[in-house]
This record gives C-alpha cells, structure tokens and sequence, in this order.
C-alpha cells in the first residue's frame, strides 16, 4: 500500500512538474511575471504526509479540535490573497502537528499551518517549480517560545542535566519517563527572560507587529538574508508573560538545589560504578551546592519584601563568567546565583507564563488559547508581494475569535 502512495505520489509530482516545463522562459521578469497556483493542505502531492497531520495529537477530540482550527486558518489565509495575482511561484499549504507543552501548570496541544512560496526558476529554457522556498508564512496554535527569537526571547536556565537525564528537572520526577520530554517542569525551567521591550509589548499587547531586523538593516533584491516578521494574536486584556520576582526566583533556585542534592548522589554511584573518568568533576559536589544555597538564603535574609518583590533581571553570560574565574566546576555549578542586574550589558527580565490567561480549556488542550504568526520574506518581488498584501489584507481580528 505504501509502494502504491508513492507511486501516485511521484507521478502527481511529475505531472505538475512536466506542465510547469511546459513553458519557455528567458528572463528573471518572465519568471516573475508567470502566473503561479494556490495548493490547500488537502492538495499536497505526498498523501503518506497528509495521514500525519494530525497524528501527534493523542486522542480523537484533540485531533478534532487541530482539524477544525487549521482549516480555519487555511480560510482565513485564503481570503487574504482573494482578487490577489499570484505570480512568480506556486503558494502551497500544508498542516502539522507538534505535540503538547506545558504553558506553567496548563498543558496544551500545539499544531501549525504553514503555507510557503515555491518560485519559479528556468531549467534549460523550461520554467521549473523550485522545490525549497525562501517565503514561508507560519501559524503556531498555542506556542510562544521560537527558535527565530532566541535572540530576544528565550528559556535561559535550559536542562542542568544534559548528560545523564534522571528526571530532576520534571515536578513529577519519581514518575518521569525519559520519552517525555514535554511533561510538566519545575518553576526555574519554565522561566523566559526577554531583552526588547517591542517584542514583550507585542506578545502582551497582541497590537503590531515585531520584526526581528530592523527595516534599516535590510537589504533590498536580496534572496540570502532572512526577515521574520511576528504577530501574537490573543486574548483582549490579559497579558501573556508576566514577571518573575527576585522572591520567586531565589526560592525557585532552592528548589532545584535540593533537586541537585538527589541528582548528583544518583549520578555519582552510576560513575562509580562505571569507573568512568568523569568522577573527578563531581569529587566536591556537596560542598558547591552547599554554598550554592547558603548564598541564596543570604540574599532573601538580608532584603526586605519590597526588595524581594521587584522583577528579577538576570544576565547569565556574567553569572558563567564569574563561575569561570573563580575556577568553579562547571558540572557542580550550573545556575549559581550571583546577584541581581539593572543596567549592565546584556541583561534580561524574567518572566513566566501567566496563570491568568493559560487555563484548562473544558474543550480539551488542543484548543486555542493563544496563535503566533510568522511571516519569514526576503527582499525580492514575489516575496514582498506575498508579504504585502498578507500585512494589509489578513484578517486578524477574525483569528482572535477562534481562540478560548
């Protein structure tokens, strides 16, 4: 049966191909200006791809809910580009789905519609549709954190496990299978620290639009230089992120000291028992998380409440440093508190995931409680076209009621 699909696949692909060679082409202008087709996610050419839409969603009413909301946005999208003259390139569609995380204690489906724009490039005088695109829009149902954003928006405090994974890191560790990488985090994990304030009051907000590189920075008929450009579309009042006290933070330390403490007995007895060489970095691991928390519990001891209960502002390529020139152990010392930042180099607020705006939905997870939007373009006509009109003409305020 899977022969067959691919089979039927390959030809589907050859036909398209083969009409698209059809035509004679000279010049970038003739690519440019040839009329392109919209393909939906239920037109993709590889139906082994279209069976696994869904599949990451675990139970039929999550599948469902995915299903629904995706085509909702297909339709959206498609209203967008309605009277638009699509040239230079196909604009084809297509669904996935990611799987669940934890937004603090709410755990979510999250799936994404993707619609990309094929050009059109000429093969030995035949106009020939590319098979990678550089233009790709991208909608994430309920998914915030993106790997285009790290630079402004991250989860700074990542694994301290990275070698041997006993679950510490999960609240529910005694539970924890390793294949579930997604389950519910303590506190200190779950924090995001960001760095631009446009982009904060863009999540929060759900107002403009937040573009990675600046319009100054960017260079015109240029195909090599990516630009993302983000939308959060959300529920009205409520603010996404939140911030994270210096309270909330030092006590959340603690917690993952204490976490550290059966951490490192478990993975010490395995080295031994191994004989691996590794030993010797752990040799003084009691007396590193010891003077780990004796300096939190002096920071919260010598402060007030007001103090305490400011935003905790962070810089953790200074905290590394430090670590670095008193010649501490890496592998002891991951997340050593030095002190709090105001206005040095490269500091960041913290925040975490509002309880307020994420709450379980009597609908299931995979309903939507909040949708990114990624337009990613390059500088050429077909791309800035596509980016244009969808800026101008999208919908948006349609998708804020879609969502829970």
């Amino acid at each position: 049966m899977k022969k067959r699909i691919l089979i039927i696949s390959i030809v589907t692909i050859s036909i398209f191909s083969q009409q698209l060679k059809a035509q004679d082409c000279k010049t970038s202008a003739e690519l440019d200006a040839s009329p392109g087709k919209y393909l939906t996610a239920a037109q993709y050419p590889w139906p082994a791809a279209r069976t696994e839409y869904f599949s990451k969603m675990t139970t039929a009413t999550d599948k469902a809910m995915a299903k629904k909301i995706l085509g909702d946005l297909e339709k959206t999208e498609a209203q967008s580009h309605a009277g638009f003259n699509l040239t230079g390139g196909n604009w084809e569609n297509v669904y996935t789905s990611d799987g669940y995380q934890y937004f603090g204690k709410v755990k979510l489906g999250q799936y994404t519609f993707q619609a990309a724009l094929y050009e059109y490039f000429c093969a030995k005088g035949k106009l020939t549709r590319n098979s990678e695109f550089s233009s790709v829009l991208r909608m994430y149902v309920n998914k915030l954190q993106l790997t285009t954003l790290d630079k402004f928006l991250s989860a700074p405090f990542g694994s301290s496990f990275p070698t041997y994974d006993f679950g510490m890191q999960y609240a529910d560790w005694k539970n924890h299978k390793p294949a579930d990488v997604n389950a519910q985090l303590i506190n200190l994990f779950t924090y995001i620290s960001c760095n631009n304030k446009q982009l904060l009051d863009a999540i929060n907000t759900g107002k403009n639009y937040f573009q990675n590189v600046a319009e100054k920075d960017i260079k015109p008929n240029n195909r090599n230089n990516f630009a993302y450009r983000y939308w959060f579309i959300k529920k009205k009042d409520i603010p996404v992120l939140i911030p994270v006290s210096r309270k909330e933070y030092l006590q959340s330390l603690l917690e993952y000291y204490e976490r550290e403490k059966i951490h490192f007995t478990k993975l010490v007895a395995q080295l031994k028992e191994e004989k691996s060489g590794s030993l010797k970095y752990y040799a003084n691991w009691e007396k590193d998380v010891a003077d780990k928390i004796a300096v939190v519990k002096k920071a919260m001891s010598e402060h007030n409440e007001e103090w305490l209960s400011a935003q905790a502002v962070i810089n953790p390529g200074a905290d590394n440093s430090q670590t670095y020139n008193a010649k501490l152990r890496e592998q002891t010392n991951y997340n050593r508190f030095w002190k709090f930042y105001d206005s040095e180099k490269n500091m960041c607020g913290l925040y975490k995931y509002s309880p307020e705006y994420f709450k379980t939905s009597p609908k299931g997870p995979a309903s939507p409680q909040l949708i990114t939007i990624v337009f990613r373009y390059v500088t050429i006509p077909s791309s800035l076209r596509m980016l244009n009109n969808f800026t101008k003409n999208f919908d948006f305020d349609r998708l804020q009621k879609l969502l829970e």
